[in-house]
Parts: C-alpha cells; sequence; structure tokens
C-alpha cells in the first residue's frame, strides 16, 4: 500500500511539469520613436525623481508628503493590496498537501443480530479514534498554477493601481497649490491696484470739489475703484474654496493652508530625454492593464483544464481502540490510502462556456491595454504641446504686461499735462489690470502643465520599490511593436 502510494504521488509529480494553456505574451503596441511635439532634443521632464520637489517650494514638498501618508484614497487603495495578497495565498495552497488531524469518541448500544428473530442485545461499547489525514488534488494540468499565477498577477494590478493612485493625489496637490499661489498672486494684484484707485479716487473727490474736473471724470475714477473691488471678493471665495479642497486631499478638516514661495519664485523642473517606449514600463495604469491581461490569460488555461481528469490521493493513519488505555497500543494502529481519477464525460456545454468566457476576457484585456497605451502617448503629447504653447503664451503676456506698465504711464503723463481725457487713462489701467491677472494665470498654466506631463509620463517612479518595477519581469514576456507609420 505505501509503496502504491509513492509511485502514484512520483506520477504525479512528473506530469505536473506542464501547464495547459497559453503562457502571456506582451502584445503589440504603436512603434513610436518620439512624440509629436518633443521639439528637436525630444525633451521631456525626467520621471525618475520626486518631481514634485523640482518647484523648489518645501511647503509644496511637505504637502504632498502629508497627503500620501494621510489621503484616505491612498489608504484605501494601500489596504486592498492585502486583499489580493490574501486571494494569492488562497489560490496558492491548492499546490500544497492539506494536512489535518482529528480526535473523536463515540458510544453505542448495537444489536448482536439485527433484524433476525434470534436478536439479542450487548451492552454499549465505546470507540475512540485518533487520525491523521492528507489530501492532495494534484495538480496534473497547472489548473492550480495558472490560478496562482491569476491571483499573482491581481496582487501587481493592485499595488500598480495603488502608485496611479499615489501619482495622481501628488499631481492633484501640487496642481492646487500652483493655483492657490496663483490666486495669491492675482488678489496681490487686485488690492495693490484697489488701493491705487482709492488714492486716486481720493485725489479726484478734492479736485472736484474744488471745480478743477468735471462729475464725468470723478465718475470714471468710481467706475475703476468699484470694479477693482469687486473683483477681490471671488478671488478670496476661491481661495478658501482651494483650500478646502487641499485640505481635504490632505486628509485633514477644511481648513487655511500654509504658503511657501510666490510663483515667481519657484522653478520650472528640469527637462531630460526619455523615449516613449519607456512609458510601457513606468506608467502604474500602463502596467495595472497589463497585469489584468496577465491574469485573464492565466485564467484561460485554468479553464481549459477542467476538460482533463483530476487526480486526487487521501490518506490517514491513526489509533483506534474502545477504551482510552488501549488507544496508544501498536496493535490500535489503523492507516489507509486512496486515490481517485475524475474525468467529466457530460456536463451539458457548462466547461465550453466557462472557457469561452476566459478566452473572450483575454481579448477584451489585451485589446484594452493595447488602448490605454495609445492613450498614454497621446496624454504626454498633449502635456508637451501644452507645456510648449503654455510657455509662448506667458512670454507673450509678459511682454504686454511691461509695454501697458509704459501705456499706463505715459497716458496719466499726458491726462496730467491737459493732452488727453481721462478715459484714455481709465483704458491703460483697465487693461494693464487684466494683463497682470492673465500674466499670473499664464505663469499658473505654465507650471501646472509640467505637473500634467510628470503625470502623463508616471512620474516618481524611483519611489517605487525595486520589486514593485520589477514586478512584470516574471510574467510578462519581451515586448512585442509594430510600426504604424507615422509619430503619435
Amino acid at each position: 500500500m505505501k509503496r502504491l502510494g509513492v509511485t502514484l504521488t512520483a506520477l504525479s509529480l512528473a506530469l505536473a511539469g506542464c501547464a495547459i494553456g497559453p503562457d502571456y505574451q506582451r502584445p503589440a503596441t504603436a512603434d513610436v520613436q518620439q512624440y509629436r511635439h518633443a521639439g528637436a532634443a525630444n525633451a521631456q521632464a525626467n520621471p525618475d525623481v520626486a518631481w514634485w520637489q523640482a518647484f523648489g517650494d518645501p511647503v509644496l514638498s511637505s504637502l504632498v508628503d502629508e497627503a500620501m501618508r494621510n489621503n484616505y484614497d491612498a489608504r484605501v487603495a494601500a489596504a486592498r493590496i492585502e486583499q489580493f495578497r490574501g486571494q494569492m495565498e488562497t489560490a496558492r495552497a491548492g499546490m500544497f498537501p492539506q494536512v489535518g488531524v482529528s480526535f473523536g469518541a463515540d458510544r453505542q448500544k448495537r444489536s448482536l443480530f439485527a433484524n433476525t428473530p434470534l436478536s439479542s442485545f450487548d451492552g454499549p461499547s465505546n470507540q475512540y479514534q485518533a487520525l491523521g489525514n492528507v489530501s492532495w488534488e494534484i495538480d496534473l494540468w497547472g489548473k492550480i498554477r495558472r490560478q496562482t499565477e491569476a491571483a499573482k498577477a491581481d496582487l501587481w494590478a493592485a499595488e500598480y493601481a495603488r502608485r496611479g493612485v499615489d501619482l495622481s493625489l501628488a499631481a492633484s496637490v501640487a496642481q492646487g497649490y500652483l493655483s492657490l499661489r496663483g490666486l495669491d498672486a492675482q488678489l496681490d494684484i487686485a488690492q495693490q491696484t484697489l488701493d491705487a484707485r482709492a488714492h486716486a479716487l481720493a485725489i479726484f473727490k478734492l479736485r472736484y470739489q474744488h471745480g478743477v474736473i468735471s462729475e464725468m471724470e470723478l465718475s470714471q475714477a468710481q467706475d475703476d475703484f468699484y470694479s477693482t473691488e469687486a473683483a477681490i471678493p471671488p478671488l478670496r471665495e476661491s481661495i478658501a474654496q482651494t483650500e478646502n479642497a487641499l485640505s481635504v486631499l490632505i486628509g485633514s478638516a477644511p481648513g487655511p493652508i500654509a504658503r511657501g514661495k510666490t510663483l515667481a519664485e519657484m522653478q520650472l523642473p528640469p527637462l531630460d530625454a526619455d523615449p516613449p517606449v519607456n512609458l510601457l514600463n513606468r506608467r502604474p495604469d500602463l502596467l495595472q492593464a497589463e497585469q489584468n491581461a496577465v491574469a485573464a490569460n492565466a485564467l484561460v488555461g485554468a479553464t481549459e483544464a477542467l476538460y482533463l481528469p483530476t487526480l486526487s490521493l487521501s490518506a490517514f493513519l491513526g489509533q483506534a481502540a474502545s477504551t482510552t488505555g488501549a488507544l496508544w497500543h501498536g496493535v490500535s494502529q489503523i492507516w489507509g490510502i486512496s486515490a481517485g481519477l475524475t474525468q467529466p464525460l457530460f456536463e451539458g456545454g457548462a466547461i465550453q462556456g466557462q472557457v469561452r468566457v476566459a478566452r473572450s476576457q483575454r481579448e477584451q484585456a489585451l485589446l484594452t491595454y493595447q488602448g490605454a497605451v495609445l492613450s498614454a502617448l497621446a496624454d504626454v503629447d498633449n502635456a508637451l504641446v501644452a507645456t510648449q504653447e503654455s510657455g509662448l503664451r506667458l512670454a507673450s503676456l509678459e511682454n504686454q504686461q511691461k509695454a501697458l506698465v509704459t501705456y499706463a504711464h505715459q497716458s496719466d503723463a499726458r491726462y496730467e499735462n491737459g493732452y488727453s481725457s481721462y478715459l484714455e487713462v481709465t483704458n491703460a489701467q483697465e487693461k494693464l489690470f487684466n494683463a497682470q491677472l492673465a500674466a499670473a494665470q499664464g505663469r499658473v498654466d505654465l507650471m501646472t502643465g509640467y505637473v500634467t506631463l510628470y503625470k502623463a509620463l508616471g512620474g516618481g517612479w524611483t519611489a517605487v520599490p525595486e520589486d514593485v518595477r520589477n514586478a512584470g519581469e516574471s510574467t510578462v514576456a519581451p515586448p512585442a511593436s509594430k510600426p504604424v507609420g507615422t509619430n503619435v
């Protein structure tokens, strides 16, 4: 009997060397050598840094770090990792024998001649047992290994999803903080303009009282003052709302947000060369989509294995006696070993349906991954063109602002010397005020464009543990690609 068990075990291990179903191969993706708007140097932001520190504002860096620790979405994503780790451990457990022990005691009163006219009754009898048992479903065709492979891929997908949450969170905090500093700058501009116009209005009131100017000129000065005054409450409202949004992101109750450097004092992050192919191994959403494809591919093999025979082994060894004192005597030993082979013959198409579902899900996952790659390439190119054009627009706005400063000074001098009406002064000052606000917003747009570019590139990757960065190497084959004719 023992020889039979050893023989079956050796046979099962020899057969378990194969795993049914297709091995994963990374699907072909667009072969893009250079982004469409990368420029002559194919330059874009270097993502392999804690990029939010590149703006040179310690307050911004501390806000991102605080959000990483306290944001509830990030904490939920981190907690979800344990769920998938538990699922992987459950799937992997099927590859090993299941061992258990049992203890039992039984007392019965039985007939010695049951169902006969001569039946008599003996006294009650006792039975005590102490057993160890082993059961094992041999993974002949790799079904359990495929299920484990799928569970491992799900675990990595969850980890990449967490990294995606962290990346989006860092980008949201950075964009919110930059918008807040932009609103601060606009509020400063509005307040300085209001102070200047309040001073001018006071002078105009004295001039009007002494008959130097007409009521129309006084009304123009009042219009300038009140229009500027009306621009301040919406800015304060936006500042408060932005602070509240940032508070939620960092996991705290709505409240004021600390300030660091002004927009003018912040620096733009560095640019560095980075080929588009790096997106496949950097962007968390692409890595997550690929692990979803790995899992779906593995489940095809797991369902195809349902067509094939299942071999299971079981054995027990223990003691049985009518008294506890005799339970541990050698003559009380009992044991048994069994093997079972089952083969489905007719199940009404149930297995065929499961295989069809698994193959369809694999196809969907592969197509989703390929589509996500194209979207990622477009995201990066959109961010590149946005930063380039935002930089040009900011330069134009700053030049316009310089010109309007001169225009405002000249128009004021012309009015004081009697060469023009106050309407020319009002027009010049209004243009300058709007240009100053637009220039402040233009700088916000440029800097948030860099944030968007880092996010599109999957930035901050050096902060990811090395085992996570290399997670796909054991399940993902070298990438295949195909030319698409033109750059994306």
